[in-house]
């Protein structure tokens, strides 16, 4: 099985939900790695990760406006109040590894949205299902950390320039600094011209992940 065919469907969500996806994800990934190399937190890849991570999710919650029509403050809403109920019974998580553990621990292996419909727009689970496969990345398709980290990032970098593309071409935001990053990115984007890649059909605000 390759790696399409173990995280395709979290970039086939809609593109509010792979955001919360991959974030808590990559955050899973994150502090399951240090464990296993507390370097990991000093390479330059796993801090450009955990920026464009940390200013997507911003967007999604804080400037919604800026980001493919969605449903995403509900989904944040609806995650974090899972994760609330989720960490409350368990009462003996004191710390962030524990609690990564905790979450890795659930039997996943049907995805918690196809079980829930729609009752609840929480990811909070299915984000642990992507980590599952993320991680065994490595011990099932002996990829490298450093391979694993690099797609990850890629995976951001194309979120990122999706975003910038659906709104410059849209509404230019305004000049505040957190959101004219995404100006700058279009700019960028439109100079180089290559944001018919990352062009999508009214409706269908998905993210596209070029040549995967």
């Amino acid at each position: 099985m390759g790696c399409f065919d173990k995280i395709g469907w979290s970039v086939k969500a809609e593109f509010d939900q792979s955001i919360l996806l991959w974030h808590i994800a990559t955050d899973l990934c994150f502090y399951l790695d240090v464990n296993k190399n507390s370097n990991v937190i000093e390479t330059p890849i796993c801090k450009e990760r955990k920026s464009l991570a940390e200013y997507m999710l911003y967007l999604l919650v804080m400037c919604p406006f800026m980001l493919p029509n969605g449903i995403g403050q509900i989904r944040f809403q609806d995650t974090c109040a899972e994760a609330a109920q989720f960490f409350q019974e368990k009462k003996d998580i004191s710390d962030e590894n524990k609690a990564c553990t905790a979450l890795l621990e659930v039997n996943t292996d049907i995805l918690p949205s196809q079980v829930k419909g729609d009752r609840s727009k929480s990811v909070l689970f299915d984000a642990s299902t992507l980590a599952k496969s993320l991680q065994s990345l490595e011990t099932e398709e002996q990829w490298t950390s450093e391979k694993k980290w690099e797609m990850i990032n890629r995976v951001w970098i194309e979120m990122l320039s999706y975003a910038a593309n659906q709104c410059g071409s849209n509404n230019m935001p305004s000049n505040s600094q957190e959101e004219g990053l995404l100006t700058h990115v279009w700019l960028l984007m439109a100079h180089l011209g290559i944001t018919e890649q990352f062009q999508i059909s009214k409706g269908n605000a998905r993210v596209k992940l070029v040549g995967w």
